[in-house]
């Protein structure tokens, strides 16, 4: 990154890995490519969980620590949000919960859909929290 555009940048927005497309590829670009790649390989459903169940989990850490380093808001959400569907799609992979047979798609979209929501806060109180 350019030296002088780093001093002109807030302390939090220089440290946000999602203005790095090397963070940004690493944490989720990789890990969402993983999941869905799932779809094309002869997998089982629960081998399919498992992948994305270490996909999301990946992710979620990935927001958790991007939320310590820069304090941007929608990783406080998404990070946990992220954590709680691995837990709930790696016990669908084992089978302790029955969600039926799309229950890895409902649990996927509503992940991705509740991480999409997440943004919201920042159109409200601003990309970064003032912690």
């Amino acid at each position: 990154m350019n030296t002088a555009k780093t001093e002109r940048l807030p302390k939090s927005s220089a440290m946000d890995w999602a203005r790095s497309p090397i963070s940004i590829a690493i944490w989720w670009v990789i890990p969402i490519a993983a999941g869905v790649l799932t779809d094309f390989l002869p997998l089982s459903r629960p081998a399919a969980a498992l992948v994305w169940a270490a996909a999301l989990a990946w992710m979620g850490l990935g927001c958790v620590l991007n939320a310590r380093r820069c304090h941007r808001r929608h990783c406080y959400l998404s990070g946990p949000v992220l954590l709680a569907g691995a837990i709930v799609v790696a016990l669908l992979g084992w089978g302790l919960v029955p969600l039926g047979p799309n229950g890895l798609s409902l649990t996927l979209w509503t992940t991705f859909g509740l991480v999409v929501l997440s943004f919201l806060p920042e159109l409200v109180w601003g990309r970064y929290s003032q912690r």
